[in-house]
């Protein structure tokens, strides 16, 4: 008998030839089920012994045959895998499509690299369920079940072995996963969240007016878009257009998405645009979007999507709702859209690389965008952030124009090296990018994580980043162009955010002089773009954004500072930065929903900012120094808590005594994953300075950095959004 006739590789012989060839006599069916030696008798003595039918087997099983080439193909494959997971250069076999993605990541701020696995990938169980005991050894046993009933059991000629794996994995997925739980469970999961889909509820009664609905689309446009840039904006408004003439018709996911937008518009505007705009009052509005969004969800299945339009749908519901909202209700909810998210592949970059450039794009932008905005709200909401991690490897998005991303592209375009529409969005992106790498961030969140972190493979260190993103980024924009000018103090100050959190993370005892000098720097650049992006008419239509991020880590560390040293060269700068914030911060707390000036915090926030200027006028006394004029935010805050200026006045506002003009004092915060807000201030009563805004610690006092945050106050009270 020749080898040919062994060899599972080469091809069935035809059936005449085999009928010939194959006269040796196979054991029973009962002895090949049990795995069991037959002596090939009929009937055996194992069937005679065991009293069950012995089933002779007058013919060997057909198994699946490959082709030697695809074999080939497969291995080959499996080599370049492994030259790229070790980084080693080389020319792969089917380079088109992989090297268009390299050369555009080549230049900086191009489009990332695609890689096949990382080390941070985590395997995939169905794959692992799906594997073959040894190669060229037939299906298992999962594939020949899903094969019989679902498919075909012998590929054609012209499939190729990649292509029937990688059916045969996404159809067990498809079997034993998703049409099992559709069916065993249908819509009977609804009432999970915005309670059960109310079937009499025509949707089409609750879109406003066709002339409304696309001066909502502008809104959003102008006002939300471009800080958020999950949307596509040419195919999106030609959806929209055609969904606005037959608003009964319209598909379930993109109905979602246009109540989304509408929450998001509405929600970027103030009390009185909405009523000039509308003729009706923002909260009647937002109402009335809220509700029909979150029916169009339900009538979608939300929880149980695969579908991009709706699970961008969900994040911008989330968004518009995060003014009205308890942080720590919204942090559980962003909870359940990453862990959709990350059903979906979001978070995994090989996922996104298998989507077309549009697609993949959009993904890698919605994945960022949801983030950083979960991150925020965890800071809000008195929880760690444990996705802002290197856990996972999606790519920050191509720096690219919407109108350079198009259905019918193949490949990625390159990246510009001029700023576009989402430079503000990249360059946030690629500061947490580092951040999520960075030892003094993890130490805070998940120090397991330091063992895979890989700083140097995404800026090395703060100071790096800051300097390439100014000339690379921040030199080229326009400041006269307000996208680009909000652009350069936005991104400035998110840099001298986190570098102030990584000067929190060294220990008091350790922190030379000038570590401190540059950590006051820091907080007044903070407070200083802040400022200048406020002072600019041009950027009110952003206010929702920016209140959303107010730097209130800047002020309590600068108001430490002066505390401490009250007549250091800094301190009139210092007063004049927080006085000039102030102004701006805080002008009309009257028309704000939720006035931070009648919520305990303030009266602590109060009672720091006389303590810290108290020690001024002292220390001027005592040296003979001439008297100066009381800073507006000393003054402020005074009128605003209703506080006398003398000792009794203090005492009518029952806020309990504190030690902060000791040496050892902080301010009782709690920290990312402690009690409840609020908490220390019941059992400590100190008014000293702590780190906040995801960071714990201060540069210029003793802290445990594992107890003290600003995560507990209502940060949402402090939009202070003028009318």
């Amino acid at each position: 008998m020749s080898d040919a006739e062994h060899d599972p590789v080469l091809p069935a012989a035809p059936s005449r030839t085999a009928a010939t060839k194959s006269q040796r006599t196979l054991a029973c069916a009962a002895c090949q089920q049990r795995k069991v030696k037959c002596d090939r008798k009929f009937p055996c003595n194992t069937c005679v012994k065991s009293n069950i039918q012995c089933v002779p087997i007058a013919a060997p099983r057909q198994r699946r045959r490959r082709f030697p080439e695809a074999e080939l193909l497969l291995h080959v494959r499996r080599l370049e895998d492994l030259l790229r997971k070790h980084e080693i250069a080389f020319e792969p076999l089917h380079g088109n499509a992989v090297q268009g993605r390299e050369k555009a990541g080549e230049k900086e701020g191009g489009s990332p690299e695609i890689k096949t696995e990382t080390e941070f990938e985590a395997k995939n169980l169905w794959h692992a369920m799906n594997q073959k005991v040894q190669p060229h050894r037939g299906l298992s046993l999962m594939e020949e079940v899903l094969i019989a009933n679902h498919q075909s059991p012998h590929p054609t000629e012209h499939d190729s072995d990649e292509d029937h794996e990688d059916n045969d994995t996404e159809d067990l997925r498809d079997v034993a996963g998703k049409k099992t739980w559709d069916q065993m469970y249908k819509k009977s999961t609804d009432f999970l969240l915005f309670g059960s889909l109310i079937t009499d509820v025509e949707l089409d009664v609750l879109h406003p007016d066709q002339g409304q609905v696309f001066k909502l689309w502008q809104i959003y446009l102008e006002n939300v878009n471009p800080l958020l840039k999950v949307t596509h904006t040419p195919t999106l408004q030609m959806r929209f257009v055609n969904a606005v003439g037959h608003l009964k018709g319209v598909e379930p996911n993109l109905e979602a998405l246009m109540f989304s937008v509408y929450c998001a518009a509405v929600m970027s505007l103030s009390m009185i645009e909405c009523r000039g705009m509308f003729g009706c009052e923002k909260e009647d509005l937002m109402q009335r979007y809220r509700f029909g969004c979150q029916q169009a969800l339900l009538k979608c299945g939300f929880l149980q999507t695969d579908d991009l339009d709706c699970l961008t749908a969900l994040f911008l519901y989330l968004v518009a709702v995060r003014p009205d909202t308890d942080p720590r209700s919204l942090s559980s909810l962003l909870g359940l859209t990453l862990r959709i998210a990350q059903r979906m592949g979001l978070d995994t970059e090989s996922s996104n690389a298998r989507c077309g450039p549009l697609e993949g794009e959009m993904r890698r932008r919605l994945w960022w965008a949801l983030l950083l905005f979960d991150s925020r709200v965890c800071e809000m909401g008195d929880y760690r952030a444990s996705t802002l991690s290197p856990s996972w490897n999606c790519a920050i998005p191509a720096n690219l124009n919407d109108f350079d991303l198009q259905p019918e592209m193949q490949t990625l375009p390159q990246s510009h090296d001029r700023p576009t529409e989402i430079t503000l969005a990249i360059l946030r992106y690629k500061v947490a990018d580092l951040v999520r790498h960075s030892t003094f961030f993890l130490d805070f969140t998940n120090p397991a994580m330091k063992a895979i972190a890989k700083p140097s493979d995404h800026g090395d260190n703060l100071e790096l980043l800051a300097k390439n993103l100014e000339a690379d980024y921040l030199s080229l924009c326009n400041p006269e162009n307000p996208y680009q000018f909000m652009t350069i103090w936005l991104a400035r100050g998110h840099i001298a955010r986190y570098l102030l959190f990584q000067h929190f993370s060294i220990p008091p005892s350790h922190q030379t002089s000038l570590q401190r000098s540059s950590a006051v720097s820091h907080a007044l650049t903070m407070l200083s773009c802040d400022t200048v992006i406020l002072t600019s008419a041009a950027i009110k239509r952003h206010t929702w954004f920016l209140y959303f991020h107010f730097p209130f880590p800047a002020y309590v560390h600068i108001l430490q500072s002066i505390k401490r040293d009250p007549l250091a060269s800094h301190a009139k700068t210092c007063w004049k930065a927080l006085s000039e914030s102030c102004a701006v911060r805080f002008k009309d707390p009257e028309q704000d929903e939720h006035p931070f000036h009648k919520t305990p915090i303030f009266r602590v926030f109060t009672r720091i900012i006389l303590k810290a200027w108290d020690a001024r006028v002292a220390a001027l006394e005592k040296n003979g120094g001439e008297k100066e004029e009381e800073p507006f935010i000393v003054s402020e805050f005074k009128k605003r808590v209703g506080w006398a200026e003398t000792e009794q006045g203090m005492e009518k506002q029952e806020v309990r005594p504190s030690r902060f003009e000791g040496e050892d004092e902080v301010m009782p915060f709690p920290m990312i994953g402690s009690g409840g807000p609020f908490d220390c201030f019941e059992e400590q009563g100190d008014l000293g300075f702590g780190g906040g805004d995801g960071m714990d610690g201060n540069g210029f006092m003793d802290v445990d950095v594992g107890t003290l945050d600003l995560s507990g106050v209502d940060w949402s009270s402090m939009g202070l959004q003028s009318g």
